[in-house]
């Protein structure tokens, strides 16, 4: 099905998608099935001494938050310094959630995802807040184009059904192994926190480095 038929954008397989997942259905593995699609998307030095594991809803108003005012100076103190591999893994509590993630993975590029994920927590209120598909899409699109994505190429990663089923089959791997309960979660070289101030997340990078 293709979603430029009109100026109305046409998302019933994913709402189909949300439903599914939500209601705990285990996707069965097709044996002709290619390799997953999902993506593990890092920055940093793949070497350096603490891994950061962020979960995060793009929907969640505490995320856009953290990112907003938390994340730049971990980015500079720790990322941009070597001392920290970051590693943003999306929670999908809602379809507008899958979408955006869809979106911010549209290209798989390293660069451009995380150049997204600033567009998406910035203009969080924008899009996360309707309950009209229509609307949602809309302003997804609107956030592809700023990013310098055309349009077809937007819709066509909105349309990708296989990565969506990946997204969704990774996200339910990683959310029980390290048992995600709330957005954001933090996991520090295999230690679980909740979200808190860039003080006390400093302190506990600190003590991990000293290790």
């Amino acid at each position: 099905m293709r979603l430029l038929q009109t100026e109305k954008y046409r998302m019933n397989f994913c709402v189909v998608l949300l439903l599914i997942f939500i209601s705990g259905f285990a996707f069965a593995e097709d044996p002709k099935k290619g390799e997953s699609k999902y993506i593990e998307m890092s920055k940093g030095n793949e070497n350096a001494p603490v891994v950061f594991v962020e979960y995060a809803s793009l929907t969640c108003p505490a995320c856009a938050a953290f990112h907003a005012n938390v994340y730049p100076k971990l980015n500079k103190e720790y990322i941009q310094t070597g001392k920290i591999k970051f590693i943003h893994r999306e929670i999908y509590f809602d379809r507008a959630g899958l979408w955006a993630a869809l979106t911010a993975r549209c290209t798989n590029a390293v660069k451009r995802y995380f150049g997204m994920l600033d567009l998406l927590y910035s203009d969080q209120p924008l899009w996360s807040r309707s309950d009209n598909s229509d609307e949602i899409v809309g302003a997804l699109l609107k956030i592809s184009a700023k990013s310098g994505i055309e349009k077809e190429k937007a819709i066509s990663c909105l349309e990708d059904q296989e990565k969506a089923l990946d997204l969704v089959n990774q996200y339910k791997i990683y959310v029980n192994e390290d048992a995600i309960e709330s957005t954001p979660t933090f996991v520090i070289n295999g230690k679980k926190y909740t979200n808190r101030p860039y003080e006390e997340i400093k302190e506990i990078i600190e003590k991990e480095l000293k290790n």
